[in-house]
């Protein structure tokens, strides 16, 4: 979820213990082919693995093509106007500025989290918060050391009965935050407090030159043939896509101007002046066709319709093989297509919370209105998909999937995309 990886961002050591590699359920020895380029291997690939005929055939039948996005870090003075990359500075026409979202609904309560994320990674390090009292200070640190002992406790207990060998100092030191680490952090965390009260420009995360990519065999043709597709998402706060209030935090542009008529956007102020990542390095995107499958767990299933259990069990474990668009191995950018899903239901939380409906804890999916909406989840459409990248300077730990009804994408209504993200 989106706090999670809010505090990944910010260097927790607490956060970044409980996020494993995805690539960890996968089963040992499995290897990562990523997508087929043809129906035919991915046929093979499918029969290699031990689905039926039939099995295979309902797969290949709904399968999408779709153009991964291979980058490789550029000097954006030598990239033409218009051309496809991720990260650097967006080509808009003359007449649009820079995307600016408001202050989010609620804002007083995202504050307050972001607050306590703050005193969270003080107390992390053993340091009362600077704004409190004095004697307020001295209780905090106390009950957090109590706190701590305890988990210490705990945890030794846990190694010392499976007969692991404990180091009861490396234990304390690797459950105490750095100083710096979490000064720097806890900083980061009272200027978002500030920042999602009120506006504040949207980093650019991509531009995709769809004129360009139409003329790869993988084009989906579910999308535009002519202009560009921009991205822009509030990075440093990372907007909940499952509250309905996220969708202030991103912006999906959709622009056929002619290139003589664009200009590179100066990058904002208030992203340049920001301690923690609200901009990418430039990285120039050359694409690649490919085959996509549709992923289990979500509404899309439904379209591969009868297909035995074991067919389904051996399928879902194939999927393992197409890695997911948090592998350093790169590939995980992807424009149409079938998403590499990390984790379910992506298409349930934006059929949701899109049409007002909050999707965090779950009780929507048992209202009258939340089953009535679910009836069209399956029409979501990935546009695209944003993965880790080091040639950007910042490496996701999770990937953003940017999805629209199949007719706002039709009409072209790309200010109705909805954008989710995932991480393991």
């Amino acid at each position: 979820m989106s706090r999670r990886f809010h505090l990944a961002l910010a260097g927790s050591l607490f956060a970044c213990v409980s996020m494993m590699p995805h690539t960890a359920l996968a089963q040992e020895g499995d290897e990562i082919l990523g997508l087929p380029t043809s129906r035919d291997e991915l046929s093979d690939r499918l029969t290699e693995a031990g689905m039926s005929a039939a099995g295979v055939e309902a797969i290949i039948k709904v399968a999408r093509d779709g153009i991964v996005l291979d980058t490789k870090a550029a000097d954006e003075a030598a990239l033409a106007p218009g051309f496809s990359k991720v990260g650097g500075l967006p080509d808009l026409p003359k007449n649009i500025e820079w995307p600016v979202r408001p202050a989010y609904d609620g804002a007083e309560t995202l504050a307050a989290q972001f607050t306590a994320d703050a005193v969270t990674f003080y107390g992390d390090a053993g340091i009362a918060p600077p704004w409190m009292p004095e004697t307020e200070g001295k209780a905090f640190l106390a009950e957090r050391k109590r706190a701590r002992d305890e988990a210490m406790a705990a945890t030794l207990k846990i190694m010392k009965d499976s007969g692991a060998e404990v180091n009861e100092d490396e234990l304390a030191e690797e459950m105490t935050l750095p100083a710096d680490v979490a000064i720097k952090a806890a900083t980061e965390q009272r200027l978002l407090a500030d920042a999602v009260t009120k506006p504040f420009p949207l980093p650019f995360i991509a531009q995709v030159d769809l004129a360009a990519m139409a003329n790869e065999p993988g084009f989906d043709k579910a999308l535009p043939t002519n202009g560009r597709l921009l991205f822009f998402y509030d990075m440093p706060v990372l907007p909940a896509s499952y509250e309905p209030r996220g969708k202030a935090g991103w912006k999906v542009i959709y622009d056929d101007t002619p290139v003589a008529d664009l200009e590179r956007k100066p990058l904002p102020k208030a992203l340049a002046d920001f301690p923690g990542t609200a901009s990418l390095k430039a990285a120039a995107i050359t694409p690649r066709s490919v085959v996509t499958t549709v992923p289990i767990g979500d509404a899309g299933w439904d379209v591969v319709g009868e297909i035995s259990g074991d067919d389904t069990s051996i399928y879902s474990g194939w999927l393992f093989s197409l890695g997911f668009p948090i592998e350093a191995e790169g590939g995980n950018h992807q424009l149409g297509g079938w998403p590499r899903a990390i984790q379910s239901g992506m298409q349930a939380t934006s059929q949701l919370a899109s049409n007002g409906v909050y999707v965090g804890d779950g009780k929507a999916f048992e209202t009258e209105e939340g089953k009535r909406l679910l009836a069209g989840a399956k029409d979501w459409h990935l546009v695209l998909q944003i993965g880790t990248d080091d040639a950007t300077g910042y490496p996701f730990p999770g990937a953003l999937y940017v999805l629209m009804r199949e007719e706002d994408l039709a009409a072209r209504n790309f200010d109705k995309a909805w954008v989710v993200y995932e991480q393991d």
